[in-house]
């Protein structure tokens, strides 16, 4: 399998995950054409472990960022990732593949994703799925067949271009903004369960927030990206059940969801990408309630999900 890729890791205070990382990449059935280790202003040893590697593999390139303290954990991440992609936008590769530094890869995790790439043309945006540790046990992370977590996410070259890649939100949420961009220009965009990572820090605690505190903020992230109030409830109310912790998680995602409105947070997300979210969404929750009230069948009706 002969593809051209590049990888963008942003690292901050990684120090304990991010030579991990790196044995997965060099691990990698297919190895990409340059990947960039982007230093967000760490404090500990994330630079100087990543560096060390560097000297060995003509792949790896480190770089360091200096973090401002006017911008939000999760806009500074996207600012590592475009000053990243700065770096290697003039080489020839086409795919865009985003590593968290706290992913644990299986050795053939690019080489899978490339596969279903080539089996799809309209494929846009592509990722795996993950495990996390949570409430003491290993489970796997309970992710919408269209959503692509942006600590895994692999994009055609194409359709990163086309999108623009990423915007700096203040409350994350800029993986689901790029998804639903290449939606609405003619992409696809899909996870895949069968391909399975580990994912070191559950999603929402990089900052060493609890989770139930992480799962909160991926509330407010949902209000801050324009998510529909009825298709919010659904969700929340399938998480209580679905999600650890069980019921608190979707308490909290809801709570996180309406503080936006008492908050009156800014949605960056643009208008038209918001509306096209919200039409995606009452479709996808009328078809759901569809399928829950015909007969029986075989085959299990689609939940309302991310």
């Amino acid at each position: 399998m002969n593809k051209k890729y590049v990888i963008i890791t942003p690292a901050y205070n990684e120090q304990e995950n991010i030579e991990s990382v790196i044995k997965g990449v060099i691990a990698q059935t297919v190895h990409p054409v340059k990947w960039i280790i982007v230093d967000d202003g760490s404090t500990d040893r994330t630079l100087d472990i990543a560096r060390r590697y560097e000297k060995s593999y003509s792949f790896l390139e480190c770089h360091s960022r200096k973090r401002s303290n006017k911008q939000s954990y999760y806009a500074s991440n996207v600012y590592a990732i475009l000053s990243g992609y700065d770096k290697i936008k003039d080489l020839d590769f086409d795919y865009v593949a985003i590593l968290d530094a706290d992913i644990e890869l299986c050795d053939n995790y690019y080489q899978e994703i490339f596969k279903r790439f080539d089996l799809n043309p309209d494929l846009g945006i592509a990722a795996g799925t993950y495990l996390e540790e949570i409430c003491g046990k290993i489970s796997e992370a309970n992710i919408d067949r269209q959503s692509t977590p942006k600590a895994i996410q692999v994009f055609r070259t194409k359709c990163y271009q086309q999108i623009g890649g990423y915007i700096p939100f203040k409350n994350g949420g800029e993986d689901s903004c790029t998804e639903v961009m290449a939606r609405m220009v003619g992409w696809q965009t899909w996870s895949f369960p069968e391909i399975k990572v580990i994912h070191r820090k559950p999603v929402g605690t990089a900052q060493g927030n609890s989770i139930l505190h992480g799962r909160y903020g991926l509330g407010l992230t949902d209000y801050c990206l324009g998510a529909h109030p009825l298709f919010m409830l659904a969700k929340c109310l399938r998480r209580c059940v679905l999600e650890k912790p069980y019921l608190t998680s979707g308490i909290c995602r809801l709570a996180g969801y309406l503080s936006g409105y008492l908050k009156a947070e800014p949605r960056q997300i643009p208008r038209h990408a918001r509306d096209y979210l919200r039409k995606e969404q009452l479709k996808r929750l009328k078809a759901a309630m569809t399928l829950k009230m015909q007969p029986w069948s075989p085959v299990s009706p689609l939940d309302p999900e991310e």
